[in-house]
């Protein structure tokens, strides 16, 4: 599988964007500041229908244009397919494939699956625990439309929980009995996404150790822990738990207990990554979470992923350069869009040491061509 072309309208800096794209490596350069990582986040909504660098839609159209147009034509099996996504202000967003609109959104998600390194990435140990609940929830949802729907339906009626809170407290009364009827709509979709997450764990951890030991040449262990109020996945311990946080929740007027409050530990030989790991460090553990992404998800969708890398080389010494360049040529089978500053650095990596098609775009304000 691999995107032929990529057209775009009213995107971001590009007025009009046309490019002819190879199925192995293409490689973006320019200057900061140029709107190379701009190409990437079309890419990224083709996949997700959504900015990579968490955007708005409204902030991705071209200043003074009332729409933006991300068009890519897709081979999947020597069958092409145009996937369309276009957002008009006022309007909304809509995806298309073929030119026949999708009823939802959430449809699309997995159908083409894409892993992204960015390097916004080592946030994933150093932000906040929603980021590395997004991570697992953006994977798991690619290769699991089951576990999408029980997401959607969890976020769904723990607004309404929340707000039931809120009202409780406007109106000056409280009923616990109503609250335990949003607390057993809650569990099984619960349920669901914590088992779901458990087993991704299990899959992931050794994937993850064998691509953190290829790229470093000391001898480091690395480990993720996923940490959770709850203990037993059964409905008794999940209702339970509902209830000895109720006074917590009414007081607060939010829900304080549930696989919205899950968290991602990462360790090296047993330490924080987060406290006690270097910038280099950190920046190998997120690739290393990256390509254990994709080849779970090669796994689970038998079908290897787009991979996206965003000025990732920076701050990697020449033995870490050396073995990602190796990974990518032995091990990536899917189509590659990489962006750097510099074209020297990407031939050095790339050009010497694959036999794969590679291409080479230059980025200029708001222009990019082939070389």
């Amino acid at each position: 599988m691999h995107i032929a072309s990529l057209e775009l309208t009213h995107f971001r800096n590009y007025t009009s964007l046309e490019l002819e794209l190879v199925s192995g490596i293409n490689c973006i350069y320019g200057s900061n500041g140029a709107g190379k990582t701009n190409i990437l986040d079309a890419l990224h909504y083709l996949a997700f229908t959504r900015s990579l660098r968490g955007s708005n839609d409204k902030q991705v159209v071209e200043e003074g244009a009332p729409f933006f147009v991300v068009k890519g034509q897709v081979t999947k099996e020597n069958i092409s397919e145009e996937i369309q996504c276009n957002f008009v202000k006022g309007k909304g967003k809509k995806v298309l494939v073929d030119q026949k609109p999708l009823k939802k959104l959430s449809e699309h998600i997995g159908s083409l699956p894409l892993v992204a390194i960015l390097p916004g990435d080592t946030d994933l140990i150093n932000g906040p625990s929603a980021g590395r609940r997004r991570f697992l929830d953006m994977l798991i949802s690619q290769y699991s439309p089951s576990y999408l729907t029980h997401l959607i339906q969890y976020d769904r009626l723990l607004a309404q929980r929340n707000a039931q809170l809120k009202l409780f407290a406007a109106h000056g009364n409280f009923d616990s009995e109503q609250l335990e009827l949003w607390d057993a709509q809650l569990v099984p979709h619960g349920k669901a996404i914590f088992q779901a997450r458990t087993d991704f764990i299990a899959d992931f951890q050794p994937i993850f150790e064998q691509y953190f030991k290829k790229i470093v040449a000391q001898q480091e262990v690395p480990s993720l822990h996923y940490h959770s109020q709850i203990t037993e996945n059964t409905i008794d311990h999940w209702l339970a738990r509902y209830k000895e946080s109720e006074q917590k929740d009414r007081y607060n007027l939010y829900t304080s207990v549930g696989i919205h409050r899950d968290d991602l530990r990462f360790k090296i030989d047993k330490h924080s990554v987060k406290d006690f790991g270097s910038q280099g460090q950190q920046k190998t553990f997120v690739i290393a979470l990256k390509l254990a992404q994709y080849q779970l998800l090669q796994q689970q969708k038998l079908q290897a992923p787009i991979l996206l890398l965003d000025d990732v080389f920076d701050k990697l010494d020449e033995h870490r350069l050396s073995q990602i360049a190796h990974i990518f040529d032995r091990e990536i089978e899917g189509q590659i869009f990489v962006t750097d500053t510099s074209r020297d650095r990407m031939e050095a990596i790339f050009a010497q040491k694959t036999s794969r098609p590679i291409a080479f775009f230059s980025v200029q304000d708001g222009e990019a061509s082939r070389d």
